[in-house]
């Protein structure tokens, strides 16, 4: 079978089932799933029952199959993920993630070899153990439509298993090779930050179909060589995706320019509204490759306003006293999160951000050092707003970017997110 998608790419072979078999082809996509746990379950009962199988070899395949059904679900958010992918504006990494998309959706050997693969080394084994079998099978050992029906299963969880690890390693090879290229942009050319951030998301359905293999743990541990095999499959998702996910961290969210004045520059100015009231005020700031933070005192205006609406501008400029056509200046548009509240939702976010918040600090001190030290050192000859005592008296604002506008040479170009 050779069906194409819309945009003329081929399917993968679960695709291609769930569009040509009934009863799949007949309901929505997303009706598939429930449709192929019903039909796989129904016709495992059915043998289950005629051939008076043990009670463990019904439990055993229902695990088999809901297994087969959730990482199918899984693929309901992969497939239009990879193929609604925008290619980045930086050559180099447009032709990583178009080698990426090409090897998961146009060719089909690697997903092919690695299920057969699998699908022969498990079969073998079972063929070269049939007590293994004839245990678990009942009197229905040796009957060529449950023989059938066993080795559709096998095929169905080793493609699955296969298809899995071709996934979390061609991940594991796209984030590096993308993180090496990220490190050579030069101007304006990046990888909208939308797309790393799906990336990362594909990142964690690897990690998802690795977890929902743990329902084969108890079929598995019938033997140990099985077993041994879905500890390697584990370990090699883990790895893997864990490589990945470290790789993609190293990959910034803006082009080189935008990096540029966002990491050396020493002022910006906050933009807030508040029941049809503009505010605007000068911070000092830093940005951590990803968001950009600032301090806030809880006495401060800044503090109510993104209370009562956390939509926020930051603008960030390069001024050349000599020739204003040389000004430069980053404004990113979003939403406002405040860290360090002494309240349910802050302690929340300091349990899930409190390492970060150190890095942060760090970054102050090191941009600032002056500031810090004399904020540190004299609190007491200062109004408590002013006194740099987190949780206390301040707390800090982390911008998540939402739309970002660039201005060079008196020209705004909006970049995309």
């Amino acid at each position: 079978m050779q069906g194409t998608t819309q945009q003329g790419e081929r399917k993968w072979i679960y695709e291609e089932i769930v569009d040509k078999v009934p009863p799949f082809s007949w309901l929505p996509p997303v009706y598939d799933v429930l449709a192929q746990l019903l039909l796989v379950e129904a016709i495992g009962i059915a043998g289950f029952l005629y051939f008076e199988m043990p009670l463990t070899s019904a439990i055993y395949g229902t695990l088999a199959i809901l297994y087969t059904v959730i990482w199918s679900a899984g693929c309901l958010y992969v497939i239009p993920w990879l193929r609604h992918l925008r290619n980045p504006t930086n050559k180099e990494e447009r032709m990583v993630l178009e080698s990426y998309k090409n090897r998961l959706l146009l060719d089909r050997r690697y997903e092919l070899a690695m299920g057969i693969t699998l699908f022969a080394g498990v079969w073998g084994f079972i063929f070269l153990n049939p007590t293994l079998l004839a245990e678990h099978l009942g009197t229905g050992f040796g009957n060529p439509i449950l023989m059938a029906l066993v080795a559709v299963l096998v095929w169905d969880v080793s493609y699955r298993i296969g298809l899995s690890l071709i996934t979390t390693l061609f991940a594991a090879r796209r984030s590096i090779s993308l993180s090496r290229a990220a490190r050579r942009r030069r101007g304006l050319e990046y990888t909208a930050y939308s797309e790393v951030r799906t990336l990362k998301y594909l990142d964690s359905v690897n990690l998802y179909w690795a977890a929902s293999a743990v329902l084969l743990l108890p079929l598995a541990s019938i033997e140990p060589m099985l077993l041994y095999g879905l500890g390697a499959f584990f370990a090699a998702v883990l790895s893997l995706s864990g490589a990945s996910l470290l790789a993609m961290e190293r990959v910034p969210w803006f082009p080189p320019d935008v990096e540029s004045i966002l990491h050396n520059e020493r002022f910006a100015y906050v933009a807030l509204c508040e029941k049809n009231q503009s505010h605007v005020t000068p911070v000092i700031f830093v940005y951590d490759g990803k968001y950009l933070y600032f301090g806030i005192s809880l006495a401060s205006a800044k503090y109510r306003k993104i209370k009562n609406n956390p939509n926020i501008a930051v603008l960030v400029d390069m001024r050349d006293s000599k020739n204003v056509m040389n000004n430069r200046a980053v404004m990113l548009r979003g939403k406002a999160m405040i860290l360090g509240e002494i309240n349910p939702l802050g302690l929340f976010r300091l349990y899930l951000y409190g390492l970060w918040m150190l890095r942060v600090r760090s970054l102050f001190s090191r941009k600032y050092p002056r500031y810090m030290k004399y904020y540190d050192t004299q609190p007491k000859d200062l109004p408590l707003a002013w006194q740099n005592k987190p949780f206390v008296s301040r707390v800090m604002v982390r911008v998540e970017p939402e739309k970002i506008t660039y201005w060079r040479e008196a020209k705004p170009q909006i970049l995309r997110v």
